[in-house]
């Protein structure tokens, strides 16, 4: 009885043009909500926390308004670098807070175990992370799903060749264990041989893990003549690179962009110097463009650029107001945002390269957001 009650008074209220609240983010032009699904714990808040500093920051410079006039009010979550907690999360902004779309989760795991519950309540995730497998077309969540930053097979594919330059043929590789590891693990495999470039060997670790002699000695003993890193925790890729030199693995190092952080940079000792790394843009140590313009945001509020977390998390929150401001005059579901989200392209973000999205394409950004840096006095300097 309580039930079909409450279901005419909704009825009542449609009908007298008095929304629901979940359905009100539009005719009104009350605030739309975003959810912002973050690493703030754990891990990977190593990019989490300068992903959410950022996404304030902008708000703050915006006043929490887009240039139509849209407020925005955010609402912020730490999935603390657990799939399962990232996925809860994500249930919660939605059921709880009737957000429209999501930023986040932080990783690719995460990103992956929340998949289903954004397709199943129709609520699109803004995902800041590499991992290939987001946005596989195979997936049933795939049109849920858009990535905000290059892929891993555009990025691979860049480092990987740089790599060829030096003549190297016989590879190994160092990867965490989740799913931006192993999917990037694989495409290397792939990739590598068309370039003359052979994995003859891989070895991986846990995020937690600080003991990496066995995996160095591992690709010493196999013979590599370099090796790739495809790891995004600073923390591991120190490790790595400390046991490299203590095992006598003396071969050229690259890594994926990960690892293109302040606190991986700052934090290594002279076994890390000339490492070549791959990064989106450079705004802690070569920023350009809009980078410089959102190093000046972050600046003002106390913080101090941190790396590609930065980027990719406005990337994702520029994305919304584009979607959102396209949407004039009209309701803005989680629906609305995601058919809009596939329209847009050439938006106004902070990250080098040229946005865009398209029903058959969920990865806005591409190789053109990319540079390759080398590691020189605990700075990453950016290569012509």
């Amino acid at each position: 009885m309580i039930k079909s009650i409450t279901r005419r008074v909704v009825l009542a209220a449609a009908v007298a043009g008095l929304a629901a609240p979940a359905l009100a983010q539009g005719a009104d032009r009350g605030p739309v909500k975003l959810g912002a699904v973050l690493s703030l714990s754990g891990p990977a808040a190593v990019f989490g926390i300068p992903e959410r500093d950022a996404i304030q920051a902008v708000l703050k410079q915006m006043h929490s308004t887009t240039p139509d006039g849209r407020r925005i009010d955010l609402v912020l979550v730490d999935d603390k670098s657990n799939p399962t907690e990232a996925a809860r999360a994500v249930s919660q902004v939605i059921n709880n807070d009737q957000v429209v779309a999501i930023i986040g989760p932080s990783t690719g795991s995460g990103i992956l175990a929340a998949g289903p519950i954004a397709q199943r309540l129709k609520v699109p995730l803004l995902g800041p992370a590499g991992t290939l497998a987001i946005t596989d077309p195979k997936n049933e969540f795939y049109p849920w799903v858009f990535r905000v930053a290059p892929s891993d097979i555009v990025d691979i594919r860049v480092i990987l060749r740089d790599m060829a330059k030096s003549k190297t043929k016989k590879v190994g590789i160092f990867y965490q264990e989740d799913a931006y590891g192993k999917t990037g693990v694989d495409e290397a495999k792939i990739f590598g041989p068309t370039i003359g470039l052979n994995v003859v060997d891989t070895v991986s670790a846990p995020y937690t893990a600080t003991d990496l002699t066995a995996q160095a000695t591992k690709l010493r003993n196999a013979g590599v003549e370099a090796v790739f890193l495809q790891v995004s925790i600073s923390a591991l890729g120190s490790s790595f690179l400390k046991a490299a030199r203590q095992v006598g693995l003396d071969v050229p190092i690259y890594a994926n962009a990960g690892l293109a952080q302040r606190s991986f940079a700052e934090n290594t000792g002279p076994e890390a110097e000339g490492l070549r790394v791959l990064s989106i843009g450079n705004i802690p140590f070569d920023p350009v463009g809009g980078e410089v313009e959102l190093a000046k945001m972050l600046q003002a509020e106390g913080k101090v650029p941190q790396g590609w977390g930065e980027l990719v998390g406005t990337n994702a929150l520029m994305a919304a107001v584009a979607a959102i401001d396209a949407q004039k005059g009209k309701e803005i579901t989680g629906e609305s945002m995601r058919d809009t989200l596939e329209t847009l392209c050439n938006f106004k973000a902070y990250a080098r390269g040229k946005a865009c999205f398209a029903k058959d394409k969920h990865d806005g950004w591409g190789e053109d957001a990319l540079v390759i840096t080398e590691l020189r006095n605990k700075q990453l300097k950016t290569l012509d």
